[in-house]
């Protein structure tokens, strides 16, 4: 027990002597030196250059040639409304469609890339057919609903 217990004191005191000795050196070393902070308080101000001839900027004044600048180039397409030509509904509603009518329907709107939404009813479907923006895809559409005289409305 005699051993273990110096082992133990010499163990303490070592730790506690370097502690001490640690924040001496801290007192002494570290706070004694001032942290200054720099801040610049000025803003820099910007000079203008001096007219010389070298200065190509101010040799602009007295260019002559014409100049074409280098540019992008870009294609602006407007589609104007012909005034021939009637307005064509976004939507068209067709209800009360039994099963077999709505897979001919599916397979018409598949083949003309038409989308559309369906809304199924205990006894029927509920059609919402978007119409094509293009002016004669629209009318090729309603000329076919109108063939096999399937009803819609807009």
């Amino acid at each position: 027990m005699g051993a273990k217990s110096i082992w133990i004191v010499l163990i303490a005191s070592v730790f506690v002597g370097g502690s001490i000795g640690w924040l001496l050196h801290y007192k002494s070393e570290v706070l004694s030196k001032e942290l200054v902070f720099d801040f610049l308080t000025d803003a820099p101000v910007a000079k203008a250059p001096i007219p010389t001839k070298e200065n190509w900027l101010d040799n602009l004044k007295h260019f002559n040639k014409a100049y074409s600048y280098p540019a992008q180039e870009f294609e602006a397409f407007v589609d104007f409304v012909d005034p021939v030509i009637k307005d064509v509904p976004q939507k068209l509603f067709i209800s009360a469609v039994d099963e077999y009518l709505f897979f001919c329907l599916n397979e018409i709107f598949k083949q003309k890339n038409v989308e559309f939404a369906y809304s199924k009813n205990t006894n029927s479907i509920d059609l919402v057919v978007y119409i094509p923006k293009e002016y004669l895809k629209a009318q090729n559409l309603i000329q076919e609903l109108q063939y096999y005289e399937i009803p819609y409305t807009y």
